[in-house]
């Protein structure tokens, strides 16, 4: 699995300081570290507010144009002798044109190339900022916000209180598997079940395929578990308080990396696309051993012991045999979902410890 960010994922750094003083010494630390979207906001006794960012305003830009480009058009003048020449009024209209275009060309040269925290997040916190507090805001890459907590975390005179909040997944939150329960079904419901699959699915090889291939759908699941695992790593480098769902997520990516990358491995695309598909009904072009896979997972919750495997197997082979590159397969299906249900239950352990976060900020607010 891949832990390193493919796309512009910035996540959203806070640290609220109580002095002026140690907010504008972070600020600076981290311009100095080449975090460029930075930017800090005072507020006085009385509650009025002062926004700072470090780097070139717009106004120094274009006043550094300006000159640049009355310098430059005064060379071109003089290379040329029109400089003193007995037309005073024509050369003094000519470098306030080249004053003036190289004003322009500043500001918007310092707007296009200058890097800025999002205006959201400007509105966000100087409606929420208390009397004589500063905030620091500073937008980074995921793998970078370890190293900006570090920096809030680093003045000795004064310990902020931090937050990381990390932008909405690029994909969709609904659960792609149904979730799972925790009673485990009796022998007799699996072998009804089982039966009653193979007397309803009907399979052909001329349906069309439906739905995404195995290694695209594996794709999508591996991104968001990359995704989540990302939110709940910054969330825990941010001293959050944290669920032992999301502390198992955290230990066990590792093996949830395996397991992707055996997945992929395992199954070439080609031998995907040989599988008998569903020829009618709901599930309909989806391969019949894909199905089969995700009905076993959901009726045994899960909980899929060898005995239970088998006698689920044989219950539907006794009226339905699977083919032998079916059955080859559905190892690598009942891992897929799996790792579909894990999908769902990390999306929800993610959102949950958004939530708990968002409480604490407010009620740090309040």
């Amino acid at each position: 699995m891949r832990f390193w960010p493919k796309r512009n994922n910035r996540v959203l750094v806070v640290g609220i300081f109580q002095s002026v003083g140690a907010g504008r010494a972070v600020l600076q630390n981290l311009h100095r570290a080449r975090f460029r979207r930075a930017a800090a906001i005072y507020a006085s006794a009385k509650g009025r507010q002062r926004v700072e960012e470090p780097g070139i305003s717009a106004i120094g830009g274009s006043a550094a144009a300006l000159i640049l480009s009355v310098v430059l058009g005064a060379f071109i003048f003089w290379a040329r002798g029109m400089l003193w020449d007995n037309r005073p009024v024509g050369v003094a209209l000519a470098l306030a044109a080249f004053a003036l275009g190289g004003a322009i060309t500043g500001w918007i040269l310092v707007q296009l190339l200058r890097e800025h925290v999002d205006s959201a997040s400007f509105a966000r916190f100087t409606n929420t900022i208390l009397p004589n507090e500063t905030v620091v805001l500073a937008e980074v890459e995921a793998s970078e916000a370890s190293r900006v907590l570090a920096i809030l975390r680093g003045m000795e005179t004064e310990a902020p209180v931090t937050f990381g909040f990390y932008p909405p997944p690029p994909f969709s939150v609904e659960p792609t598997a149904r979730p799972l329960g925790h009673e485990l079904p009796s022998s007799q419901r699996l072998v009804e079940k089982a039966a009653s699959l193979a007397r309803a699915i009907a399979v052909s090889r001329a349906a069309k395929p439906r739905g995404a291939s195995f290694l695209h759908r594996l794709l999508e699941i591996e991104d968001a578990l990359e995704w989540t695992n990302m939110s709940l790593t910054m969330s825990a480098e941010a001293h959050h308080a944290f669920t032992l769902s999301a502390e198992w997520l955290l230990d066990n990516a590792y093996l949830i990396r395996e397991q992707v990358t055996d997945l992929r491995k395992s199954l070439p695309q080609k031998y995907y696309g040989k599988l008998p598909l569903i020829a009618s009904g709901p599930s309909a072009g989806l391969p019949r051993v894909y199905h089969l896979a995700a009905e076993m997972v959901s009726e045994t919750d899960g909980a899929l012991e060898p005995e239970i495997i088998r006698r689920f197997l044989g219950a539907f082979q006794a009226i339905t045999p699977l083919d032998i590159g079916e059955l080859w397969a559905l190892p690598l299906m009942l891992r897929l979902q799996l790792l579909e249900c894990l999908r769902s239950l990390a999306i929800q352990v993610d959102q949950q410890q958004r939530e708990s976060e968002e409480a604490d900020f407010w009620a740090n607010r309040l």
